[in-house]
């Protein structure tokens, strides 16, 4: 069992794309003679899978399997179109990861986002090779805040929860991670550092972060 390993989430944390996420839902909302602010957004949205985001938007809507997947692959479809010409990692990730790799540490993806998300991010991101796992929350019976999918993540990459290492930026990924008993480092893409008391570490990116650093934060666990 290795050591320690590194979980990642993806929107917001791998690539600064939650303005794209806020632009297509705005877009499908408008459509549908419905508002919804980037405050709105950023607290009751981000973070969540599509369905639970549905249900919240338009709690009055029968969401039938079929109507369910239609506006799921509506409002995604909003999303690739507006994000492609745009995407790129957040400045430090790669060097990162290559780092991770290099001496050994094991990598995962734990994602709310769906599948066609996953494909379309990998495909433009040159990341692919320093990852193991790729979890996202159709695996699991309850999405972030609940634990359920770093705790799959961690099972994966055969790292126990504790000396698991986390990076988020989502309020719902922070708190789901928590919860799962994980080492915590929130990244300030999608809301100011005062929104994550209880992170371990808070990062605007991840220049000049290294093996080295990230081992150092979580030293102390490992040593219990």
């Amino acid at each position: 069992m290795p050591e320690w390993g590194v979980i990642f989430d993806m929107d917001g944390t791998m690539m600064d794309n939650n303005p794209f996420h806020l632009k297509a839902w705005q877009a499908f909302c408008e459509k549908r003679g419905r508002r919804l602010t980037e405050e709105e957004y950023l607290q009751q949205v981000s973070g969540k899978n599509n369905e639970a985001t549905l249900q919240y938007l338009f709690p009055h809507e029968s969401w039938d399997k079929e109507k369910l997947a239609a506006a799921k692959a509506e409002k995604e479809s909003l999303y690739r179109t507006l994000y492609a010409p745009h995407i790129r990692p957040i400045a430090g990730l790669e060097a990162l990861m290559r780092d991770l790799k290099l001496h050994q540490i094991p990598i995962a993806v734990a994602t709310s986002a769906m599948p066609e998300n996953i494909q379309f991010a990998l495909a433009h991101l040159p990341l692919t090779p320093f990852i193991d796992v790729i979890v996202d929350s159709a695996q699991v019976k309850h999405g972030k805040p609940a634990p359920d999918l770093y705790w799959l993540a961690a099972q994966k990459i055969d790292v126990a929860p504790e000396t698991c290492m986390v990076f988020e930026d989502s309020l719902n990924g922070v708190q789901g991670a928590l919860s799962a008993g994980m080492y915590v480092v929130a990244i300030t893409t999608s809301h100011a550092a005062e929104a994550f008391p209880h992170a371990h570490q808070i990062i605007h990116d991840y220049t000049g972060l290294s093996h080295a650093q990230l081992y150092s934060w979580i030293k102390e666990r490992l040593q219990h």
